[in-house]
């Protein structure tokens, strides 16, 4: 993550520019590395930089106090299918950024404003593939679409059960942030067309996320025994338990539906037609989880800060209408969170100077005692 910049659409203009100049795929440079044989580039390889994903807001020093730069960090995963007909998600992903990003986090009615808005790409294929996953750090400015640039979608195979559940692994046991310390949840999101293989096997894992992956779960709180691994569904129910997490499923093929109901529950299956309006769906499910809107007024929502017709807008309003509504706004310490500007006493309290939030559990967790090692080299404005 990179110092106190956040997504701008002067940087990604210069990113695009540089795509455009490469032949107009925005995975050419990632595809390059692969034809050069130099194989995935450690900022999206799984099992690059330590493994676990982290995602923090940034402090700065103010003599002996420090201030949260930017707000609690909130971090948006979006695993994304890119096997057989899916294989063009990543492009439609680059080029749809800024539209994502400032319906979440900078138009007049954006969910994620009081946040620090930080986002990980990831894509899969299939075991057969040279690449099962591709995982980006998590990233709050241009370097959300310079990573991207270095996936490599092989955009194989055809429509049939495939390999998205190395990323729920990665999602669920790899993952930890900022949110967590306050009890409240981050947004997890896979596009996809096709059911999954519900098994995992320990060869796959080591080969996606290193030899030594479980014992970097168990570094970051997850006690998973080799002999005994989980399997889909309880990796989904794990997720949960640290995540907002979604389906959608594009197209209407009833056995897929089927099959992710029995995974997530039938109310975190959300069906659209194709992958065009991706940035809408995810602004509406945010939005609605958050409380910041419901359905009364999201059509015009998306009518009015989304530009979509009334006649695409309410097509969305009912995908996701049967979702937990105000299931972040419900969790305890929704209104209590710091904002940007707040002071510390010391970058790892949990509550601000002067707050008057009750708190009983001050002690800080593994994940956020591992994330200070990591980070002891980089600058004192991170945690």
């Amino acid at each position: 993550m990179s110092g106190r910049s956040t997504f701008s659409e002067t940087a990604y203009k210069r990113v695009a520019t540089e795509v455009k100049e490469d032949g107009g795929s925005a995975t050419s440079k990632g595809e390059q590395r692969h034809k050069e044989g130099k194989g995935l580039h450690e900022l999206v390889d799984p099992k690059g930089y330590g493994v676990i994903r982290r995602s923090y807001g940034p402090f700065e020093a103010k003599g002996k106090r420090f201030t949260l730069v930017r707000g609690v960090a909130m971090l948006i995963e979006m695993e994304l299918d890119t096997t057989g007909s899916m294989g063009g998600n990543v492009d439609l992903a680059f080029h749809s950024l800024p539209k994502t990003y400032n319906l979440l986090a900078r138009g007049p009615l954006a969910p994620l404003s009081r946040y620090d808005v930080q986002m990980i790409t990831a894509i899969f294929g299939d075991v057969t593939d040279n690449y099962i996953l591709c995982r980006s750090q998590a990233e709050m400015d241009e370097q959300i679409a310079e990573q991207m640039r270095l996936m490599v979608p092989e955009k194989q195979g055809g429509d049939g059960t495939e390999d998205p559940h190395y990323g729920l692994f990665g999602a669920a046991y790899l993952t930890h942030t900022q949110l967590q310390r306050y009890e409240l949840k981050h947004y997890h999101f896979m596009a996809t067309d096709a059911d999954s293989r519900k098994k995992f096997s320990v060869s796959n894992l080591k080969r996606v996320f290193g030899e030594e992956v479980l014992d970097k779960v168990r570094e970051n709180g997850h006690d998973i025994n080799e002999k005994q691994l989980p399997e889909l569904k309880q990796v989904v129910n794990d997720l949960l338990t640290r995540a907002h997490a979604f389906m959608l499923q594009i197209g209407t093929n009833s056995s897929v539906t089927n099959f992710w109901k029995e995974i997530y529950g039938n109310d975190r299956v959300i069906i659209l037609e194709d992958t065009k309006y991706l940035p809408e769906v995810q602004a509406a499910i945010i939005g609605l989880t958050e409380g910041t809107l419901d359905l009364q007024n999201l059509e015009a929502f998306l009518v009015n800060e989304a530009k979509l017709s009334s006649s695409v807008a309410s097509t969305i309003v009912r995908a996701v209408s049967k979702i937990p509504i105000g299931a972040q706004a419900a969790l305890e310490n929704f209104s209590k969170l710091p904002v940007a500007g707040d002071m510390f006493a010391d970058k790892n309290d949990l509550w601000p100077i002067g707050s008057d939030v009750a708190d009983a559990s001050e002690e800080i967790d593994k994940g956020a005692t591992d994330t200070r090692k990591a980070k002891k080299n980089e600058s004192n404005i991170w945690l």
